[in-house]
């Protein structure tokens, strides 16, 4: 009878740290951003970024590298979300392109589109 008992106090024991470790797991995710930073490149045609994950209405330099080097600001919403656009940027093969956003409070992401084959002119 003994034995039986303690197998089912170590089996609550058990149960009880599996639970407060989900629970600490997901106030952890909860108190800090869900998601982490991103960058996505929404037309090639000219240069349009998407960022998410960062932080809410954190302060964000976009900086993009093709052929040349050109620098945006921006502050991400409420969401972490911004969209940047670089309307005289072409994204050419021949020079791919490098994009990358540094926070005000340290979120940072970045992006690489490789080089590709480009016709001899």
């Amino acid at each position: 009878m003994g034995t039986i008992w303690a197998m089912r106090r170590q089996l609550v024991i058990a149960l009880i740290a599996a639970t407060l470790a989900l629970l600490s797991g997901g106030i952890a995710n909860g108190v800090t951003n869900k998601s982490h930073p991103a960058l996505r490149l929404m037309d090639s045609a000219y240069v349009a970024v998407r960022g998410t994950g960062f932080k809410p209405h954190e302060r964000v330099r976009v900086v993009v590298v093709t052929r040349v080097r050109k620098t945006k600001r921006v502050v991400a919403g409420a969401a972490g979300r911004f969209t940047v656009r670089f309307p005289r940027l072409n994204s050419s093969d021949c020079y791919g392109l490098s994009v990358t956003a540094v926070g005000s409070k340290g979120s940072r992401a970045s992006l690489k589109v490789p080089r590709g084959e480009c016709t001899p002119r």
